[in-house]
């Protein structure tokens, strides 16, 4: 009986990784420039989501707060997403930005963005602030 539970475990724990898109460099560049972010800014954005989230769309962070990062972005439910937790500035629902479609939760950090700056996010403060940006010119 151990060995089933441990089995099923095993595969719903699988089957959890499976869900979500680990985009490449390029592939996340090319979506962002896609949906408005200026080429200029993409090592920017993309150092952001290598250090906030793995390029991960399934990445879920609790923070000691009590409230949630969700998605590539690691978006907050603080204030950006609906959950009985805070405002949702973003007017979106949190597991949308657990899903593979992107466009949204570019479109919400782009007001993060717009409203703060790049230092919203400790990602980037802290991994990609004032330093070696990584290069997106060989994905296009």
């Amino acid at each position: 009986m151990r060995f089933l539970f441990a089995t099923v475990l095993a595969i719903a724990v699988g089957c959890a990784v499976v869900d979500g898109k680990k985009f490449t460099k390029c592939e996340l560049a090319k979506v962002l420039s896609a949906n408005g972010i200026a080429k200029s800014a993409l090592p920017n954005w993309v150092c952001l989501v290598q250090h906030e989230s793995a390029f991960s769309t399934s990445a879920t962070n609790k923070n000691n707060n009590g409230s949630k990062d969700y998605g590539l972005f690691q978006i907050n439910n603080k204030y950006w997403c609906d959950s009985s937790y805070g405002s949702n500035d973003c007017k979106i629902a949190c597991s949308k930005l657990l899903n593979n479609d992107i466009t949204d939760d570019i479109k919400c950090a782009k007001l993060i963005h717009k409203r703060h700056g790049f230092n919203a996010w400790y990602g980037w403060k802290n991994h990609c602030k004032g330093k070696k940006l990584p290069s997106t010119s060989g994905c296009f």
